[in-house]
This record gives C-alpha cells, sequence and structure tokens, in this order.
C-alpha cells in the first residue's frame, strides 16, 4: 500500500508540470469502496455466494443447537450415570465439539476461498468499465485505489456506476 502510495505521488509529480501547462488535462477519481458497495456486479456475486453457502451455514446452526441439547441433556443426566458412562458421554460430546468446529473451519475458509474468486471478477468488470469510461469522455488519467483525497469535481463514480447499470 505504501508503494502504491508513493508511485502515485511520483506520477501526481511528474504531471504537475505538464497540469500547469495544459489546461485540458482531464483527471478523474473513482472511489473504488463506493464502487464495489453500490455496484450491482458485487450485489449479484454477494447474493449469489450468500445462497450457496446458506443451506451450509443453516447445517452447522442445527448441529450446534444439537450439540448444546446434548450438553444440557448430560448434565441433567450426569448425576444417575455410572462413571465410565458419564466418560464416554463426555468423550462423545467432546468428539461432537471438535467435529463441528472442524465444519466451521471449513466453511468459513470456503467461504473466503469463493468469496475471493466472486470479487476478482467483479474488479476485473469494474476496471474494464472505469478503463472504456475514460477513453469514451477522453480522460488522461482516473486515479481508482490508494487516492487519499480527490475533490467533488474529479469524482466519477456516480458515471461509472450509471455505466454498471
Amino acid at each position: 500500500m505504501k508503494k502504491l502510495t508513493a508511485n502515485l505521488l511520483m506520477l501526481v509529480a511528474l504531471l504537475a508540470p505538464f497540469a500547469a501547462g495544459a489546461a485540458d488535462l482531464k483527471i478523474g477519481f473513482v472511489n473504488g469502496t463506493r464502487l464495489v458497495e453500490e455496484s450491482p456486479q458485487a450485489q449479484a456475486a454477494a447474493e449469489r455466494i450468500k445462497k450457496e453457502f446458506d443451506p451450509r451455514q443453516q447445517e452447522i446452526l442445527e448441529a450446534q443447537q444439537q450439540l448444546r441439547q446434548r450438553e444440557e441433556q448430560f448434565l441433567k443426566d450426569s448425576a444417575f450415570m455410572s462413571a465410565d458412562e458419564k466418560q464416554k458421554k463426555e468423550r462423545q460430546i467432546v468428539s461432537a465439539q471438535r467435529e463441528l468446529r472442524l465444519r466451521e473451519t471449513e466453511l468459513r475458509e470456503d467461504f473466503t476461498i469463493r468469496r475471493n474468486q466472486e470479487m476478482a471478477k467483479v474488479w476485473e468488470v469494474l476496471r474494464d468499465s472505469i478503463q472504456s469510461y475514460g477513453k469514451d469522455h477522453n480522460f488522461d488519467l482516473i486515479l481508482f485505489e490508494g487516492v487519499s483525497y480527490a475533490s467533488p469535481e474529479v469524482d466519477v463514480t456516480d458515471k461509472i456506476l450509471e455505466r454498471l447499470k
């Protein structure tokens, strides 16, 4: 991130002399965070991921509830169990807890991988849209990521969002 910011500063410093002499230099800025949050492509990707992972999430929630019920039942019945039976039930509960944690970890990892795949596709569409907008409207430079400040006059995020819809 520091390298990107340093590169942008160097680019601006290199362009500054040209900007002073060329009043027709056209620079724009796109708010990447807002673009991702509001673009229909990102929203559709989020919906696809939600639909894909909701069933597994529900299964885990149900398994958690069942495990809680088993634990509560064990606490109620443990006073009436033999030592061997108590130990056996405790092992079963610990094993079920371990299995549930493993399923939760797998779900998180699968979700992260899938989200990253979908977002990579979305970012490609967003970059293509920004590039085509810049070419169509004769921009010399459109800044997208790593910008600390941009005035509203150069912010073209709304126009890119319109193009994406």
